[in-house]
């Protein structure tokens, strides 16, 4: 049996969902949706993000969309797709009308023990939380973000010395490996779904540049967490003095690798002593 799929993402990580899925015959995809292409850079060129690309090299079909509006939702319905899959495509989301599209419905793959971090940003949170276990969670999406019913989760370990890059390549190159076998078994058993735990579910903000600041009254530990989990973006940032008292931004990656605003990357050790952080 044919399993007419369409695919939602439009993050560097959905691809690697993406090009599993291209290569499943009994999943044919019937169209790849994506964002609209966006202004990005210094010199806000006008850009398609890697899914667009990725679908355009498979010669996929696309759709580039923002919103799911009446003129969506019926590009979608006349695709007549009997399963959707979701990848790190955040906003707008899904309602009933377009949930109930599909004859399998919708299924989101998220990176963590749901409902355990719920929310846009997983990855990051979990390592400044000093978490050492996750699971890659497959679920069936309802009309709340995170809350749908459990198709399947598969753990993985975090490591000590864990980014949000090799944190989300790690989780989403794991559901890769098991995508077919869950999807056959989702489809031959498509009501046996476990409901989410709603009283034990976390949810943690998405990171911007201004909540990238580092809090110092954490433990150095933390911090140290901290500072991994937001390389390479948005980068954990905090205020320093030169020796003239001026205030001054800094950048600060892991390995004690630090910039100073207009300066290039440098290590800590080798400019602490014309640099005071202020940590209040």
């Amino acid at each position: 049996m044919k399993i007419n799929t369409v695919f939602f993402g439009a993050s560097p990580y959905s691809t690697i969902i993406l090009k599993k899925l291209a290569t499943l015959t009994d999943f044919p995809l019937v169209s790849v949706v994506s964002k609209t292409d966006k202004a990005i850079g210094r010199h806000l060129s006008i850009s398609e993000n890697p899914v667009s690309l990725l679908a355009k090299k498979l010669k996929l079909p696309l759709i580039k969309t923002d919103q799911f509006d009446q003129n969506f939702i019926k590009k979608f319905r006349s695709l007549e797709p009997d399963l959707a899959l979701v990848v790190a495509y955040g906003p707008p989301f899904f309602n009933q009308t377009t949930i109930d599209i599909p004859r399998f419905k919708i299924v989101n793959i998220h990176p963590s023990l749901l409902p355990f971090y719920r929310g846009a940003t997983p990855g990051p949170w979990q390592i400044i939380n000093g978490k050492t276990e996750s699971a890659v969670s497959f679920f069936q999406i309802d009309a709340l973000p995170d809350h749908g019913p459990i198709i399947a989760q598969i753990p993985f370990a975090i490591s000590d010395n864990e980014t949000s890059p090799s944190f989300y390549q790690k989780a989403f190159n794991l559901a890769s490996d098991h995508l077919e076998n869950i999807l056959k078994n989702y489809i031959q058993n498509p009501n046996k779904l476990t409901p989410q735990n709603h009283q034990k579910k976390t949810y943690f903000p998405k990171f911007t540049k201004l909540n990238a600041q580092i809090n110092w009254t954490w433990s150095k530990p933390k911090i140290k967490r901290f500072i991994r989990a937001l390389s390479p973006w948005p980068t954990a940032w905090t205020y320093v003095k030169n020796q003239q008292g001026k205030l001054l931004k800094m950048k600060m990656f892991p390995d004690n690798i630090v910039q100073i605003e207009g300066k290039t990357k440098t290590l800590w050790p080798e400019i602490e002593k014309y640099y005071t952080i202020v940590t209040k």
